[in-house]
């Protein structure tokens, strides 16, 4: 299979020209959004009942019929910290004691999400003395079955409750190894309880990966404890229609976001491996999705391994990246023209053009995405030179850099009125602006060409903006024009047309007496930025490698008045010089 998809890719990539175009599903699903939250404000009436507790019992499981290992590496200072007594998330730090679980609920929500869901356990994991992980993961587990095992709005919310049973079954070692037979047989109905209510509420998950994580909790929830048969057929029938529904035909997932296909794969990977643990006969298109799943995830990382910031991952946001490729058994290479998910990738030489050439996710996934259709990453090597910003995070030092650097300004794109190319809403998902692209591939004599046409600009500005990407085949050359051109150019004038060029922190930024910018890596490499008819700038920006981190780098930046007369054309290249 990963050869005939290798094959197929191959001759996608090879086709002298391709063309493709996206459209952006803005349909709005108001009503049934309405009455699905109207039907779960009714049924969380009812878990609330006292008489709802009965309904949650039914057979004890007597033990677990096998615990799949978790391909996804945990941190072994944040288990350490566990074992000092604190538990750390994101820059929040809160002390483990007996009422831990009381005094959490003045938490944020997303470090209760967190203990809930018993992430850390995957810490705890992999610290070395692990007869002490074991003694601090049954404590602490043994504080939750004194809280939370009746329903509870928030703790038992679906994707949390599908998370915390995913990590039980696959640290199992370190939470049913005591030889307190009721302990055990209180974490096994605990398990069974949850589960139960799981298949009533499965349908409350948000679209996307929390669809897929409480399929996957059925799923394992079936295959793991006795009789659960029904679990089972329900969990996987879930699962193959969410990761359907979500997984693109070209291995993207429909957020754009590789950190989602990472946690997807993740997901299939334990799935598939319990099958294999259980003896029970695996489903082809497990292995099938895990196929189509790993080029995508090739394609957004650089030569260095980090993720391009597209779609809303950071550059070191694929936890376990390496280890869950390995884990899939999936040896398909990175997709060139990823034409459904919208990135395109461009490799000459040692170097790398990753360029974001879709339109904006879905509305309902784009809560992490930004306005930055158009934009690219170039690397050389090993070594990142042109980049976006990255995603922030608001718990970091900077919290109203998370909304900043969602915008078009913070990518390296082409932004016309201090304007962004796509609207972030109030609520924090991807508004109107782009709802259109137009792609056109094409190999040269000489290298790769690509032009990415987008609509964002032409409702509120009467413009299309096209920008054109060639690089050559040694990889030392890359030469760009952006274009704004339209049928309503007057709608424009008078506005600040601005052209940004992110820095990697790595880079050295130095402005020659010409007017051309000298770009220096701290491998000793040296690139020269040119453009005709203008005058570029070097200004301060930031990056992120993590969501919490911001870094201080450089940027160039070209801007030009329009008049609204004519299309607006930039011209400009980067090229390798040999010092």
């Amino acid at each position: 299979m990963t050869a005939a998809i290798d094959k197929i890719a191959g001759f996608v990539s090879a086709a002298p020209l391709t063309r493709s175009t996206l459209r952006r599903d803005t349909s709005r699903h108001m009503l049934a959004g309405a009455l699905k939250a109207g039907s779960k404000m009714i049924r969380e009436w009812g878990y609330g009942l006292s008489l709802y507790d009965v309904r949650l019992k039914g057979r004890y499981p007597l033990q677990l019929l096998g615990s799949p290992d978790d391909p996804a590496p945990g941190n072994a200072t944040l288990g350490s910290a566990i074992l000092g007594g604190d538990m750390l998330f994101e820059g929040e730090q809160h002390a483990l004691h007996e009422g831990f679980w009381t005094d959490i609920e003045k938490a944020t929500p997303e470090f209760r999400r967190y203990a809930h869901s018993f992430h850390w356990l995957q810490d705890l994991a992999h610290v070395g003395d692990q007869i002490r992980a074991r003694d601090a993961a049954e404590t602490i587990l043994g504080w939750w079955l004194e809280n939370g095992s009746g329903w509870h709005r928030e703790i038992w919310q679906s994707e949390t409750l599908a998370r915390r049973f995913i990590n039980w079954s696959t640290h199992a070692p370190l939470i049913l190894s005591s030889d307190d037979s009721i302990y055990r047989s209180k974490i096994l109905h605990a398990m069974a309880r949850q589960l139960r209510h799981l298949s009533r509420c499965a349908q409350d998950a948000a679209e996307g990966l929390p669809q897929i994580y409480t399929a996957t909790a059925l799923t394992l929830g079936g295959l793991l404890l006795p009789g659960g048969a029904n679990w089972l057929m329900r969990g996987l029938r879930l699962l193959e229609k969410t990761v359907r529904a979500f997984v693109l035909p070209d291995g993207g997932p429909a957020s754009r976001n590789a950190a989602d296909a990472i946690r997807t794969m993740q997901m299939l990977v334990l799935v598939r491996n319990t099958f294999i643990d259980v003896n029970a006969d695996l489903p082809p298109w497990v292995q099938v999705t895990l196929d189509k799943l790993a080029p995508f995830v090739r394609t957004m990382r650089h030569g260095d391994g980090s993720f391009a910031h597209i779609g809303g991952v950071s550059a070191e946001g694929g936890h376990g990246t390496d280890a869950i490729l390995a884990a899939s058994e999936a040896k398909g290479k990175a997709t060139e023209n990823a034409a459904h998910s919208g990135v395109q990738r461009v490799v000459a030489g040692a170097n790398c053009l990753i360029i974001d050439a879709g339109t904006p996710a879905p509305s309902a996934l784009s809560g992490r995405a930004a306005a930055a259709t158009g934009a690219f990453e170039f690397s050389v090597g090993q070594e990142r030179l042109v980049v976006n910003m990255g995603p922030a995070s608001t718990r970091g030092p900077m919290p109203e850099l998370a909304a900043m650097a969602r915008s078009t300004a913070a990518n390296t794109a082409l932004v016309v009125g201090d304007t962004n190319s796509n609207k972030i809403r109030d609520d924090g998902l991807v508004g109107a602006g782009v709802s259109e692209t137009q792609t056109t591939r094409e190999n040269l004599n000489d290298g790769v060409s690509v032009k990415v046409i987008h609509n964002g600009y032409e409702k509120r500005f009467g413009v299309l903006h096209e920008r054109t990407l060639v690089l050559n085949s040694d990889g030392k050359k890359l030469k760009g024009q952006d274009r704004l051109s339209g049928r309503k150019l007057k709608k424009i004038a008078g506005q600040t047309i601005t052209l940004r060029f992110h820095l990697h922190p790595g880079v050295q930024a130095f402005k020659a007496p010409d007017g051309r910018v000298s770009l220096e890596t701290r491998g000793g490499k040296t690139w020269i930025f040119d453009i005709d008819d203008e005058n570029a700038e070097i200004e301060d920006s930031l990056y992120l490698a993590q969501r919490d981190n911001p870094v201080a780098s450089k940027q160039i930046t070209v801007s030009a008045n329009a008049a609204g007369d004519k299309p607006i054309v930039f011209n400009w290249t980067l090229s390798e010089i040999s010092v």
